[in-house]
Order: structure tokens, then sequence, then C-alpha cells
């Protein structure tokens, strides 16, 4: 799977003034990668291909002019060494190409300007001939396999060149196309649109028009017309790929492509992708009998643009994954061929520069990580670089690291987390080990061990490991032994102890599957090798619980290979080596119907049975091992249905295979993971198709003679077309989806913001299916896919709560995936989704055993009350049932500190007992309300700012019902609409009431005019009138935020007690005057005093006791740590740029390490400036706001207006924990006894 990253890069010439040659038209790359040319109207101009992109250089095009004869299209030979380009006036020019780039050439100082020395350039693109049709322009080239080439004219015919003869073949019209047999597509796989069955066509209705496009696969020998009567020919011939033979016959397959403008073929999927005039794409699924079937239709991510213009261009990408769209105005969209939308040019969209116009033409690098696109009136192309996200097939329950990672030829990415809180995404990047790139460039295979702490990369030659705990890259230590051979399909992890390489040798060009281990690259490392007849295509492995293992291999002739293999641990060892053993079993050849799956795993004998059972060693298995084969899950070309096939049954019934597989799912299937962590028995299959994605449950017995008799099916999630599936994790307890980010990156000298794309990753929960079907497997009635109960499978308890599924759950509470899978699950369980039958009685003792589970784990409450907020008012009932009443759960949640859920409870509370349309009873309203009151108090005293904010909106609307429980407004209103209703329905007295002073109240709300800072604010006074009538209504609640702030501002919780003043427009300078009114009246006492004495002392001013739990309380609610002792000296010249900027005056000789991090966090001397604006008023916050910041001279100023502040500072240094304050404190004194004696005042005692 690849995904667009990074930002475009824009390569272009730089036209001479007398040699300008037009703009770009089109864009090509050489099949192996070393070149890429782009045609302009007179010339062709040639770049390197490899990791770095350098202008070799321009040839110019014989005869073409600018405006009379410019030149129109071009194409390269499959092997690239031949090109081929066409005019406006009819002429074909045949091309030779010598250009040999290597990526080590390329990379090494060899050139000057970006201009690369290759010599004279113009002898390595020789002309070699000129052909001329006789009617027709052309209007768009297409490869006819290596010997010819087709060349599509607006004379609606199609021109058959070879490529060696270089000259006219043949000439294929409609007309021609009639001698040929011809049958049609029946009406009903036509598709809506054309399921007419009124609808009657004649053979000559269909082959009377013109060929306006043609397409050719040569790996299924399959060519596609394109009618300009509304008709698609799908035709096979008789001659293969050879056109270039006289006697070709074809055998025709009509269906209707009403406004289709270009088509394409994915061979690999089977696959016929067509685009219409008006800009929509389809993709419909080629049959065996080439019958055409949908399998998607339209683009779903086009849906907010009204208008898409024509598409000019419409490829697949070299591995057949992805389809790339070019339209003329929009850009490139590219698709999964599963209909995703992966990306678009049009996310790179910044109105601060260069606008993407469209697309002209594009072609996709031979080896996929590149896609380059020619804009109109761009003199060049722009590159978008692709990153290759692979994942680990399957999900053990062992691992530290998420098994997904994406390479490109330069890094490898890790999935983490986004530094600035994006979610998870690749942010961990690691360079690929250089010398290995450079020389192997480029890397395409790779594969990721199960437990995600290994990943191999493979290139043009051998392979690299890297390890993800160390951070290390290893290589063959022996070139001569990387240079043996390449990779050429996917490599396969067993365990994180050995890679298997299915390899080609460089020497012999035989094929070799190799096993090597992770540690230890040496001579040593190839544990096993084996000699292959044909190509291996795909390998993958299927393990039970212990240390048995078969190996599958898919060849080229479609015969499937198996080993069996055994891992030994050496038991006297501490390290972590082991020794493998592997066994040739047999060579299965596949029937027809399983002509070249497009994906393929293993399910081992094992996990089949509903009891796992423990093989023995290969050794002991040798006679008799068709009894104990895998079974293997295929996903189909075509029609990518789902079917397993049994390797034993093809082995006992060699004549007939078709008892040996089964159909799974019908058809949409995409990908499959194999989840061996789950606690149940039998095999779980996660399955992503154009449907979506569902979890498979497959289970049979051990007698069973049918594959898998019991197949359960429960739905994940629906299809998603902006993000795709691309992993599965089991240490994230999740199945990845993967997606585009767009960001923008800053201006770095002035330049414009750039525009650049990230790949991000969504989790994907699926473990509450889990549960649902241990659930199910203890039902009598089982909705099976085809409708059959095994004989054989023992009955399970309705809910089996065992070893395995507790150990299991622990693993969902350490990734954090507990909560949202128990409460879907639960809810699952209450609802009349559950995909088996549930009755009354039974769906009370499953509700009853999940609840009774749950209560073990302190994440109780979270589940339920979530729980609850999904289910409907009429379905609480089948919950509290267990639990209880509202009441009595909402009891044991404040018991239990569980103040969030018991918020949550409170609607619940108040409905509870009520129709849904009837509303709340008065007696639930009064309820709810007392419940509310309590809650608010504990949330004050929690200091929950949140909290009370939304209890404070509740209790508005709980009043307001009932003051006036049938006023008629908008119950769906929210934010100033809640408070609007509660002032329409209460309204307030605005006199203040008799006992009030402002003098002797210490909670004094703000005054309107405070509150808003002008009329327009009507939300603000609003809020501000329900807190003024809950304070005047519920003495309980004024109490306590009178006994909270309080404490808060002696306590030192400063920053808390202002966010909780906000929140209740409370004024906070007036509460503050009030509270410390006594202190200030004595330190003015004591200041007017001439001296102070020793006799003086804290016990007479207990308000001064204050000044330690302040001091405390500060460096709590920052994060300051403490030290015992002054270390400013030692890091003095690394920070005084600090001092500068924040102008402070401290003296950063006597710091502590509070002061270190104070002044070395960006805003934090800021925001501790500002607290001790806020609290201006109060001395002693003042005092040790200034402590805190060591600023000498404001606290020798404070002390010498109020000398008692002495006794306190000496009260706060002996303190233990303030132990590092005495030099700066002592300091202080000892300046303010200096001014005392220049002034002829008594000094303080000491």
């Amino acid at each position: 799977m690849h995904l667009v990253y990074g930002c475009p890069a824009v390569y272009s010439w730089d036209p001479q003034p007398n040699d300008y040659g037009g703009r770009s038209l089109a864009v090509l790359s050489s099949s192996v990668g070393n070149y890429i040319v782009v045609l302009s109207s007179t010339q062709l101009h040639f770049w390197t291909g490899t990791s770095d992109i350098i202008y070799l250089g321009s040839v110019r095009i014989n005869g073409a002019t600018v405006d009379d004869d410019p030149a129109t299209h071009f194409l390269l030979h499959a092997r690239g060494d031949y090109l081929v380009v066409t005019t406006l006036q009819r002429r074909i020019l045949f091309f030779n190409i010598s250009l040999e780039v290597k990526n080590t050439e390329v990379l090494a100082p060899l050139y000057h300007d970006n201009l690369l020395r290759t010599g004279p350039f113009a002898s390595r693109v020789r002309f070699l001939k000129e052909e001329r049709l006789e009617f027709g322009i052309v209007t768009s080239l297409a490869s006819g396999g290596s010997n010819c080439f087709f060349v599509c004219t607006t004379a609606g015919v199609v021109c058959v060149m070879g490529w060696f003869q270089q000259k006219l073949l043949h000439t294929w019209s409609c007309r021609s196309l009639g001698k040929d047999a011809l049958s049609f597509v029946p009406l009903d796989e036509m598709g809506e649109e054309h399921a007419d069955s009124s609808m009657r066509v004649s053979r000559g209705d269909i082959l009377s028009g013109s060929i306006l496009d043609v397409c050719h696969s040569s790996q299924i020998k399959l060519t596609v017309f394109l009618l300009s009567n509304g008709y698609v020919v799908l035709a096979q011939s008789n001659v293969g790929n050879d056109f270039t033979r006289d006697d070709i016959a074809f055998s025709l397959k009509c269906a209707a492509a009403t406004c289709v403008a270009r088509v394409s073929v994915n061979s690999r999927h089977m696959l016929l992708a067509m685009a219409t005039d008006a800009g929509d794409v389809m993709c419909k699924w080629i049959g065996e009998d080439l019958s055409l079937k949908p399998m998607w239709n339209g683009l779903k991510c086009l849906r907010d643009v009204k208008r898409h213009g024509p598409i000019g261009e419409l490829l697949w990408s070299p591995d057949e994954e992805l389809l790339c769209v070019g339209f003329y105005h929009l850009g490139v969209f590219v698709l999964h061929y599963s209909g995703v939308c992966l990306c678009s040019s049009m996310l790179f969209h910044n109105f601060q520069r260069r606008v993407v116009q469209g697309c002209i033409s594009f072609l996709w690098a031979s080896h996929g990580h590149r896609l380059f696109v020619v804009e109109p009136l761009s003199d060049g192309f722009t590159e978008y670089s692709f990153g290759q996200i692979i994942s680990s097939p399957c999900g053990e329950t062992t691992g530290s690291f998420t098994p997904i990672v994406a390479f490109n030829n330069d890094a490898l990415r890790l999935a983490g987390n986004f530094p600035a809180g994006g979610g998870p995404t690749f942010n961990d990047v690691v360079s690929v080990r250089s010398q290995y790139a450079i020389e192997n460039y480029p890397l395409t295979q790779g594969a990721v061990s199960p437990d995600g702490g290994s990943v191999v990369l493979a290139g043009k030659n051998g392979f690299v490991l890297f390890d993800c705990l160390s951070h290390r890259w290893s290589a063959l230590r022996e070139k001569r032994q990387e240079a043996e051979f390449f990779c050429v399909a996917q490599p396969l992890w067993l365990s994180n102890i050995a890679v298997v390489m299915p390899v080609r040798m460089n020497r012999s060009r035989n094929f070799e599957l190799r096993v090597y281990a992770r540690k230890c690259l040496d001579e040593n490392a190839l544990l096993y090798r084996e000699p292959l007849e044909r190509m291996p295509l795909q390998v993958c492995e299927c393990h039970e619980e212990f240390n048995d293992m078969f190996i599958l291999l898919l060849d080229s002739s479609n015969a499937l290979l198996l080993w069996r293999c055994v891992i030994a641990h050496d038991k006297h060892s501490y390290l972590p080596d082991a020794k493998i053993y592997l066994e040739f079993i047999k060579r299965t050849q596949l029937p027809d119907g399983l002509v070249y799956p497009v994906g393929m795993a293993g399910i081992h004998p094992a996990r089949k049975g509903p009891k796992r059972t423990s093989f023995l060693s290969f050794s002991s298995q040798r006679n008799g091992y068709e009894n104990a084969l895998p079974y293997a899950l295929f996903i189909l070309r075509g029609s990518h249905a789902l079917v397993s096939f049994d390797l034993g049954a093809a082995a006992t019934n060699t004549s007939e295979t078709s008892s040996a597989i089964k159909i799974l799912i019908l058809d949409g299937v995409c990908r499959i993971w194999i989840d061996y962590s789950v606690p149940m028995d039998g095999s779980v299959v996660i399955v992503f198709g154009v449907h979506g994605i569902n979890f498979l449950h497959l289970l049979g017995g051990e007698d069973d003679m049918e594959i898998f008799p019991v197949v359960h099916e429960y739905a994940v999630s629906e299809f998603d077309a902006e993000s795709i599936p691309v992993g599965l994790s089991t240490y994230n307890g999740c199945l990845f989806t993967a997606f585009s980010t767009k960001e923008v990156i800053g201006s770095i000298g002035g330049t414009s913001p750039t525009v650049s794309l990230r790949i991000s990753l969504k989790p994907l929960l699926y473990n509450f299916c889990v549960l649902t079907a241990l659930t199910c497997m203890g039902l009598p009635s089982l909705d099976t896919v085809n409708n059959k109960t095994p004989s054989n499978v023992n009955p399970f308890p309705l809910v089996m709560w065992n070893d395995r599924l507790l150990y299991w759950l622990e693993s969902m509470r350490r990734n954090g995936t507990f909560i949202p899978n128990a409460d879907y699950f639960l809810h699952t369980l209450i609802s009349e989704s559950i995909p088996c039958g549930l009755d009354h009685d039974s769906r009370r003792a499953a509700v009853q055993a999940t609840v009774s589970l749950l209560r073990r784990y302190s994440e109780f409450y979270s589940v339920v009350v979530s729980c609850m907020r999904m289910l409907d008012v009429s379905q609480w009932r089948n919950l509290l049932d267990v639990l209880g009443s509202p009441l009595e759960f909402f009891r044991e949640c404040i018991e239990n500190h569980r103040f969030e859920e018991s918020a949550q409870l409170l609607r619940v509370i108040m409905l509870d007992g009520n129709f849904p349309d009837d509303g709340a009873s008065v007696d639930s309203l009064e309820a709810t309300m007392l419940c509310a009151v309590h809650l608010f108090v504990l949330a004050l005293w929690r200091r929950n700012v949140p909290l009370v904010h939304d209890l404070l909106r509740f209790m508005a609307l709980l009043h307001t019902e009932l003051v006036s429980p049938d006023f008629e407004t908008d119950r769906k209103a929210n934010g100033s609409g809640v408070w609007k209703r509660f002032l329409t329905a209460v309204g307030f007295q605005k006199d203040l009431p008799q006992d009030f002073s402002p003098e002797t109240e210490q909670l004094c709300l703000l005054t309107p005019e405070e509150v808003s800072g002008g009329p327009s604010n009507s939300d603000m006074l609003q809020r501000r009138s329900v807190v003024e009538f809950v304070l005047r209504k519920y003495p309980k609640v004024r109490q306590a935020v009178h006994d909270v702030f309080s404490e808060s501002l002696f306590a030192g919780h400063l920053m808390v007690l202002r966010d909780m003043s906000h929140e209740l427009f409370i004024a906070l300078r007036h509460f503050v005057t009030t509270k410390t009114r006594p202190t200030m009246r004595s330190l003015r006492t004591k200041a007017s005093d001439d001296a102070v004495t020793e006799d003086d002392s804290c016990e007479g001013t207990p308000e001064i006791m204050h000044l330690p739990a302040l001091f405390d309380g500060i460096h709590d609610e920052f994060g300051l740590p403490r030290s015992l002792r002054c270390i400013g000296t030692e890091f003095q010249d690394s920070v005084i740029h600090f001092m500068a900027t924040e102008g402070t005056g401290s003296n950063v000789a006597v710091w502590t390490t509070a002061q270190s991090y104070v002044y070395t966090t960006p805003r934090m001397v800021e925001t501790i400036l500002g607290i001790r604006d806020l609290y201006s008023i109060w001395d002693e916050c003042v005092l040790a706001v200034n402590v805190v910041l060591m600023i000498e001279d404001a606290v020798i100023q404070q002390i010498q207006a109020a000398p008692t502040l002495v006794k306190a500072l000496q009260h706060l240094i002996a303190q233990p924990q303030n132990a590092g304050y005495k030099n700066f404190v002592q300091g202080c004194i000892n300046g303010y006894d200096t001014a005392n004696l220049s002034t002829g005042l008594m000094p303080s005692a000491v």
C-alpha cells in the first residue's frame, strides 16, 4: 500500500532564448527507472530517474515545429530502449535510446549546475525511422505487448505498429472486428442504468461506430476497445500478445459503456476502470467469461465538487493497487482499487503559492514510489512522493511495538503519536542504511515482524534488517552474499527469529526460498535454502500456540508449496537464539477456480476445532501428515471472493478438488488479517472490502468433513471512502486505517508557506465483536452463513469467562481500549443488533454476567455510564434491572469518587420511569435537583472547573422545568439558548437582600458591566444570573463556595481560585480584600511602630502563618522543584541570556533549581507575574511571588513598608523544604538592616 507524503517537487528545464521548444505535453519513465523523458512541442527532455532527479539534456525532434507540426504523443518500449513520437501532421518517428544511468553515478560528484556529465548526449538518443499515417490525427498511443503498439486516430481506427519492423502492421476498425465471434453481456450484468429488459441491440448496431480508445494487458492477453456508440468490447485473440502475425482472430465480449471516454485494465485484480465524459469514474470486475460486473461507481471524495470537468488520463500503478485519475482542471486523484480516495493534488492548494492548474499527463515510476505529473503551461513536471506501508499479516499476543511501518528509499517511518497532538502517525523517522540504499536503489519489498520489533527491507540485491529496540541496521557482512540474489516477493517473518526470503539468483537466474536468522548476519546466517522450479509470488505462514508452523508458497505456475517448520528454543542457553527445522511436505496444483489469487493466508489445523490441540514435532508426524495439513485462505482476483482451501482434502481426493473449496464471502474482499490474540476457539479473520470492515469467526469440529461448517460474520464499520485499513496491531488493540493529512509549513527566510502531507493513522476498534462472538458461541440458535450447525461442536455456556479472556482483557486495559470495547459490547448485548437470537431471560442473564465481570475493574463505572448514554431511554431498564435504581447507582458512584460518571447519571435519574415523549415528572425533577446540588458541592471541593460549568448549565435547565414545565421554547437550543430559557422562566429581583452589606459580604458577584465589558455579551450576563440564582436558592452551595475559595486562597492554589472565580463570576479582588483585611490591618499597625523588637513574634500575628502554606501552594501549582541548597553559580553562564529578556532583576547567584526551571521555561515568568498582579492587594501573596522569583529589591521594599514581614520570612526559611531560599532571604533581611542603619533606625533582630 502506497500513500503520498511530503511536498511535491517541481522540475523544469531552463530554455534558451533561441531554442524554445514549447510547453510540456507528456511524461514517461523507463521500465527500469533509470531515466525520465518529457515531451514538448519540438524536443525530448531527459532527467535521471534514480534517487536524485537531475536534468540530463534535450534532443530536438526531427522536423517538429511549434506552429505547423508540433509533437503530440510519445511512447516508450517496455525495455526502455525504443521510443516513438507522433506529430500533428500524422508522422510517427522512431528513436533508439541508450542511456545507462546508475544510482551510484548520480550520487557521486559528477555533475555541475544540475547537469550530469554523460558525454555527447545526441549520440545516446538516435533517430531511426519515420512513418506517416494515411488518414486521421493521432489521439492516443497504447502498448500492445513487447512487439507492437496501438495508435488511435480521429478516423476511428486503431493502427497496429511494430516496434522492430517500424511500420504499419494492421488497421482495425469496427467493421473488421465485426468479422469475429461476438457475444453480449447479459442485461442484468450491465448495471442498473442498462437493466431495461426491453432493450434489444443487434450486432450491426454495436459495431457500427468508431474506436475511441484501446487498452491492452499482456499479463491476461486481453484487449479492450472503447466504441463511440456507448459500448466496450473485450477481445481475446488467438495470437496472445504477438500482434505481428497476420492470422489474427478475436473472441469478443460486448458490454454497455454509456458516455465512457477512457478505459484502463487491471490485470492483477481483473478490473476495468472507466472514465466518463462528465468526469466520473467506475470500476467493474472482469469475470472468467469476460463479463463485467460492478465493483464500485463514482468518486465519493468528489461529492462536494459540482463540476468535475473532463478526465485526460486513467492509469493503474505498477503493482496495480492504485488508480490515478487525471482531471484537466482538478488535477490528479489517487484511489485504491477498492474505491478509497487516498490523495488528490487539491490538498496542496495554497492561496499564497501557485495553484495546481490541473493535469494533462502523468506516469507512475516503475517502483511505484513516485508519480510524475505534467500540468498545463508548465516547463517540466511535478513529482509526488509515495511511502509504502507494510504491516504484519497476523496479530500476536506479545509485542512492544506497533507492527506497521512506512518506507521509501531514504527513510523508514515507525508508527507513533504526532508531537502536536494530531493523533497517531509515522513520526519516528529512521534513515535507511545509506550504503545499501545507494547501491540497491530502489527499495521495493519489506516486511515487519508480528511483534513489531524487526523490519526487513529489500532492494536490487540482498536485504537489510532493522531492530526497533536498539534502533540499529544490520546487513549481510559479505558483499558477495548480498550480490548473489534479489527478492522477488514480499518477505515473511517466522515469529521474530528468522525471515523467509523468496529470491532469484543473479547468476543462474533460478529461484530459491531462503531462511535467514535475525541475529548475526554472517556466513552462518543462512539457515535453510530450497530451490524452486517457478517464480514465487506469495508466501505466508500459519502456526499454533506453540512451535509447530507451516509455510505456504504460491508460485507462477499456480501451484501451492507446503513446508512444515518447527522452532526449537535452546532451554539451556540464555541467548534468544533458536533452531529452525523445515521439511518439504507437498506441492499442490490449485484448480482453475483459484487462478493467481491476489491475497493469501493460512490457518493451522490446531486452530480449526472448538478445542485447540497441541501438535508434536514434525519428526513424529512424518507418516499420515495429510490428516494434519493447514487451510489456505485465498482472495480471488476478479470477484475478490474469500474462499478456504483444505490441503488435507486436496491430498486425499486428488481427482476432485471441489470438496476442498468453500466460499466464505462472495465478493468484494480486498485484504485480510489473522488475529491470534483473541481468547476464543476457532480462527478470527479481519476482512476489509468494498462493503466495509467485518469480523469473521471460523469454527469447525475435528471430525467434520466440511471446511469450517460454522462461519459467523460481524460488522465492524461501514466502508470509508477517505481512509484505508493498513494493518492490525494487537499491541494497540485495534485495526489502523491510514489517510493523508494536510499541514502548512511556516515560511522561512521570507519565503511563502509550503503545503505538505503526512500519513496519519486512525485506530478502529473491533474487540467488541470478540465479546459478542463469545456470547453467541453457546447459544442453541446460531446464525451461520450456510445455516448449518455442526453436530459435534460442544455447547458453551452463555458467557464463558476463563483465564484466556481475563488475560486478553488486561491487554486491552494496557493499551487503553478496554472502555470503548466493553461499553460497545454491552450496548450490543442490550440492543437488538446482536447477530444471534436472545430471549428476555437469556439477555438478562448475559447482561448480569457481563456486569458482574466488569465490576472487577476500576473502569466499571465509565463503561456502564458510557453504555447508558448510547442506549435509548426505552432500553435503560434492561441495564437498570441489574444495576439497581439510578439513585442507588448514583450514590455508589459518589462513594467511589466517580463524579464525572455521576454527572452523566443525572439525566437517567430525571427520565427514569417516564415515557420519553412525556418528559420528566415533578418528583424526578426535584430528586435530580437535590442530586445535582450535592454533586455541585463535591465538584467545588474537587476544584473541577469543567464539571462545575456543566452542572451549572444542567441545573439551569432543571430549574426551568420545575418552575415552568409547560414553557414552550426551542428544546434543542444550546449555548446562550439555555440561559435565555432559564431567565424567561425564572426572572430575578434586582434589589439586594436587606442583610447584604458590601463591606461584610465576602462572596460578591461581578457587576454586569464588569462581566460583559459591554451590552453585547448577553451570554455572559445570562450565565451570571444563573450563578446568582443558585447562590441565593441553595445556602449549602454558597457555603461550599465560600469554604473552597477560602481554603484555596490560603493554601496557595491561586490559579485554581482564579479559574473558579471566573466561572462563578465572583469578584476575586473583593473576596481577597475581605478575607485578608485582618492581616492588612495587623501589618499596618506593626508598620506604624518605630522598630521591630525581639519580643515581636509570629504568635502575636497568626495571619502571618499563612506565608509557608502559600509558598508551598505556588510551588505545587507551577510544578517547581525543591532543593536544599543554592546552586545558582553552577549554571549562571548558561541562563544569563534568559535574565536579559525578562528584566526582573533576579540574582542568579542565589538561585535554586526552582528558579532555573522558572526562568528557562517559556512564558513561566510572565504567568507568575500575572498572578502577582491579580493578587496585588494581598501583601503576603506579593511577598511569596517575589521570593519565588528572587527579586531582592522588591522584597526589601516590602519589608520596609511592613517590618513584621521579617518574622514571616524567618519563619518561612525555618521550614525544611525551604532551606534553599535561606541565602536569598537572609540577604534581603541584611539589606533591610543596612538601610535602617543608614537612616538611624534599629535593625531587625536575627
